[in-house]
């Protein structure tokens, strides 16, 4: 049935061509104009969904107690210079630049190491601990920070743009720099990373497939007429993302190059397949190619949907919007391949452009490469044919250091892995992080009808020696704290808290006294066993019936995003393996070949795993989609492979495998 219908449509291809080209035209002009409109989303807590654990009390406590937003601005003398950052000139500066990113809207404060003094000497002489937050101990770096009222804080881009513009216009001392850095800096390169990186890997990506089909069919127009219903598709998915509202992050914007990817293999083999027919002298040259590779990229694209789609399954937003958008990029390319690609054939062979070809015979000639895909090919026919053991042999050698190198394996997850580390922001984002960040933060969040309660304030006391004998905890502060001694009668205790001076207050209580916040530093990582070590430290405590403690932090969401990964792996991958063999049982009939398919995606995942050991490429939580990736491009080669070698097989070629190593694209 599926041969016929493409059968059909073959032949709907060679009527109505012009119609169909036209018709693609306009969807992919809409597709274009859709696609501009989608959103780029780079918030972080907008990679989760609402349920998630932690997000409730983190999107709470960012309601009730804003604070300030804060920006960072990194002060550098090059060791060339033989200077630092508290010479009389350098201060000088440091001076000029804090006035002039005083005079910015929205600025409440700006501190910076002159506040510490006004000469080298005066600066020393203050305390170590006072120091380290505005100069490191080398004196090769400075701190600015600025502190901006939340309420008045524009967009990313905005904000940070007028301070660049403003750091730009103050006189820099010979051999320094000053950099703008800190959260807001690190967003704003964030999006420009999504942006400018989604755009040049669709640009390179297009290119380099353009000079490889070139070269591949060596005809001017082949490449055109395999790439153009691929960005079809790429427009077309683009543009569904921003009716469906799906934003674009740095995850979705993967599925571009998923779609480039398959839309040119689906292309290929089906060009591929009608140019051997048309050499044959086949007048059904369209119908044939339709029939054979339609069937098979049925199955490939299904089974490839059903790998990527898996990720829709996952409890993290970003992952899960990325699963869905694979889902509409995949089929988008299998569709527009096998809608357009035809009509296009026809469009180049009745113009007379399909049978323009380029002679590359002399290079070939001169380089000895004019067969030299197809002889190695056969070459490793013939060697797999009459020593199968001696492949099987050198496969088992050199799997020997590959095995040695997935025990190899380090893991990593921090923000730094998201952007390009060349990015200026990025560079001064890590010094700032190594020499000024010495401590991690976690948040508890306290609510309460009413938290000025004598039993809730000595709970608060006990809830701080409990932290305090978790290892890596240094400090912890809460309302309690600004308190000093605490009241027995709860009138006094309100009158102890109205007298706390209400720039203080407003960081640990909100308005209504129904939340308040304990602050927890550390000077270790927040790892999930620290999380848990302070949640059994809660646990410990007594607490007022209508008070409840709560972990709350950006620390501690990270923590939990590496468990959902971690469980979600374990029942995703399982869940596409169990279907795609279910696909192929349908499509093969074989146990035996279904093997004989999986196969390669097995050593393909060992081989890739083992490699990253080896050259040292870190593991990260979204390295589960690497893995699944393999399964299903990988399974997409092997249908394609296997039921090529059926089909000649059947037509009593003995050496079928030879044949397909030497024909196939």
């Amino acid at each position: 049935m599926i041969q016929r219908i493409l059968n059909r449509w073959a032949e709907i291809s060679k009527r109505y061509y012009l119609l169909i080209i036209v018709i693609a035209l306009v969807i992919a002009s809409m597709s274009f104009i859709s696609a501009k409109e989608t959103e780029i989303d780079t918030n972080y807590l907008g990679f989760f969904y609402h349920d998630t654990k932690y997000m409730g009390e983190i999107r709470f406590f960012q309601s009730e107690f804003p604070g300030t937003a804060k920006v960072q601005i990194l002060i550098e003398v090059d060791r060339i210079a033989a200077k630092t950052v508290i010479d009389d000139d350098m201060l000088i500066m440091t001076e000029e630049l804090v006035e002039a990113v005083s005079d910015i809207a929205g600025v409440k404060s700006v501190t910076s190491v002159c506040d510490l003094g006004k000469t080298k000497e005066e600066i020393l002489s203050q305390p170590l601990d006072q120091r380290s937050q505005y100069i490191n101990d080398e004196l090769r770096y400075s701190l600015v920070t600025v502190k901006l009222d939340a309420t008045e804080v524009p967009e990313s881009e905005e904000l940070v743009e007028t301070f660049q513009k403003t750091i730009a216009k103050v006189n820099l001392v010979r051999g320094s720099s000053a950099t703008l850095t800190g959260e807001v800096a690190r967003r704003y390169a964030w999006d420009n990373a999504i942006s400018a990186g989604l755009f040049r890997s669709l640009l390179v990506g297009f290119i380099a497939i353009f000079i490889l089909l070139f070269l591949l069919f060596k005809s001017p127009t082949t490449p055109f007429v395999c790439l153009i219903p691929v960005l079809i598709a790429v427009l077309a998915s683009f543009g569904l993302m921003h009716f469906i509202n799906i934003p674009l992050n740095f995850l979705t914007a993967m599925f571009g190059a998923v779609t480039l990817g398959l839309g040119v293999d689906y292309s290929i083999h089906l060009i591929h397949r009608y140019h051997e027919e048309l050499a044959r002298g086949n007048e059904k040259a369209l119908n044939k190619a339709c029939m054979t590779i339609g069937r098979n990229t049925l199955v490939t694209s299904i089974t490839t949907m059903t790998v990527f789609s898996a990720m829709a399954l996952m409890p993290i937003r970003m992952i899960a919007e990325y699963g869905k958008m694979s889902f509409v990029a995949i089929s988008f390319s299998a569709l527009s391949v096998f809608l357009f690609v035809p009509s296009l054939l026809i469009l180049e062979e009745r113009i007379g452009w399909g049978n323009r070809t380029l002679d590359f015979s002399g290079v070939s000639h001169t380089f000895g490469t004019e067969r030299i895909v197809p002889r190695v090919m056969e070459r490793v026919a013939n060697f797999s044919l009459k020593r199968s053991v001696g492949a099987i042999i050198i496969i088992a050698l050199t799997l020997i250091p590959i095995v040695a190198g997935m025990g190899m394996i380090t893991g990593r997850n921090d923000n730094d892995m998201w952007i390009p580390k060349g990015d200026p922001l990025m560079v001064a984002w890590d010094v700032v992080d190594d020499e000024f960040c010495k401590y991690e933060y976690s948040t508890i969040l306290v609510q309460s009808d009413d938290i000025r309660m004598p039993e809730l304030m000595e709970a608060l006391e006990k809830l701080e020696k409990g932290f305090m004998d978790v290892p890596g905890v240094v400090e912890v502060r809460g309302i309690n704290n600004l308190l000093g001694e605490i009241p027995a009668d709860k009138k006094e205790l309100e009158k102890h808290i109205a007298a706390i001076p209400s720039e203080k207050r407003e960081s640990f209580v909100t308005d209504d006294y129904t939340a308040s916040l304990i602050i927890i530093k550390t000077d270790t990582e927040i790892d999930e066993g620290l999380v848990q070590a302070i949640d059994d430290a809660i646990l410990f405590v007594e607490t007022p019936d209508d008070a409840t403690f709560k972990h709350a932090s950006f620390a501690t969401l990270g923590v939990h995003f590496d468990r959902m990964m971690g469980e979600s792996q374990r029942v995703t991958i399982p869940i596409s393996i169990a279907i795609v063999f279910a696909i192929l049982f349908a499509f093969f009939r074989s146990v035996v070949r279904i093997l004989l398919a999986l196969a390669p995606v097995l050593f393909a995942t060992i081989y890739a795993l083992g490699t990253m050991g080896l050259i040292g490429i870190p593991f990260t939580p979204l390295m589960v989609m690497m893995i699944l990736a393999l399964i299903g491009l990988g399974t997409d080669y092997s249908v394609h492979f296997l039921a090529r070698y059926i089909e000649e097989k059947k037509k009593g070629l003995i050496r079928g495998l030879r044949f397909i190593l030497r024909h196939r694209p």
